[in-house]
């Protein structure tokens, strides 16, 4: 088997050793140990089991998506064409993904026996370019109806570039799909990551200056800045983590210990110099312990404040990693 990474490096392309003689010819649809260890040899995480396989038949011209489930169901997709073809298409809806918003499409068909590898936090869809379209797709969650979401397969956000058939046939369900910018969407899920920065000191004879500028030493506009100050003895701050939101924490006095989880390693970071700085992206439990009397610590994040977007719950922190 052989796999190919499109231009959105999570999705793949896997095509098939076919084993041919004059009586016909042979091919392993799927085979775990082979799938795993070619992800694997391309730096591509291994996806949970695959738990339901699901098949379907259209007529030239349905169309069907574009399909997705949140988490705790997010569903990664296994997908292939036994009868006729399909124009395939994935597109990136996590938010904060550096691809977010950006989609691959392809033939998939009988002939070619292409198969195509989407991750969980892509949204699916096909056009059927024949009649009696045989569709497979494996996936590593069952259905549920309280998390299936969809985005209008026309997003002229989205810009798909669809082949251009006669008639189409649209459910209205689908029909009915928002668009992207409306659309319940998942975080970009990057457990474990964490920078420790350290920022440029300006100063002469007068005093110290430090600047802290988008593009210069953090990756994101700052649209929120407040300060933790005059924490008492004992007390301990955070026991949240964030959806989307980034943040770079600095004690610009005193000092504080900052313990982050990603949801399989706990590690404590001193913040003890306003040089010393913390930059902590999405999907990372965070908690503040052990301030000075004198700390005062200040929070630059990326969004402002929108109580939708804090996760207060350990066990549902761990369960959304979990399911990344």
């Amino acid at each position: 088997m052989k796999l190919t990474r499109t231009v959105i490096p999570d999705v793949v392309v896997m095509e098939p050793t076919i084993f041919a003689d004059d009586r016909g010819w042979f091919y392993e649809l799927y085979n775990e140990k082979t799938f795993h260890g070619l992800l694997k040899a391309h730096d591509l995480p291994v996806p949970r089991p695959f738990v339901q396989d699901n098949c379907s038949m259209s007529r030239k011209g349905v169309v069907r998506g574009l399909h997705y489930q949140l988490p705790p169901h997010a569903q990664g997709k296994l997908v292939s064409v036994s009868q006729g073809a399909v124009f395939d298409v994935a597109v990136d809806i996590r938010k904060g993904s550096p691809t977010f918003g950006q989609w691959v499409g392809m033939e998939l068909s009988a002939a070619n026996r292409r198969m195509l590898w989407i991750p969980e936090g892509f949204a699916h869809g096909f056009m059927a370019l024949e009649d009696d379209t045989v569709f497979h797709y494996k996936t590593t969650d069952t259905y549920s109806k309280a998390s299936e979401r969809s985005i209008a397969w026309d997003d002229a956000d989205l810009a798909i570039d669809w082949p251009v058939l006669d008639a189409l046939i649209v459910s209205e369900k689908d029909a009915l799909a928002p668009l992207a910018v409306d659309a319940d969407l998942p975080p970009f899920v990057l457990p474990g990551h964490v920078d420790e920065i350290r920022l440029n000191i300006l100063g002469d004879d007068r005093g110290s200056l430090i600047s802290i500028e988008k593009d210069l030493n953090i990756p994101f506009a700052i649209r929120r800045i407040y300060y933790i100050f005059g924490t008492r003895k004992n007390v301990s701050r955070g026991f949240h983590a964030h959806r989307d939101l980034q943040q770079l924490l600095v004690c610009v006095s005193g000092s504080c210990r900052v313990t982050l989880d990603d949801g399989a390693n706990r590690i404590d970071h001193i913040l003890d110099s306003p040089d010393k700085a913390l930059l902590v992206k999405n999907m990372m439990w965070r908690e503040m312990h052990d301030f000075s009397e004198d700390c005062v610590l200040m929070v630059a994040a990326s969004e402002v404040y929108d109580e939708r977007d804090y996760i207060r719950d350990y066990q549902e922190f761990r369960s959304l990693v979990d399911n990344a």
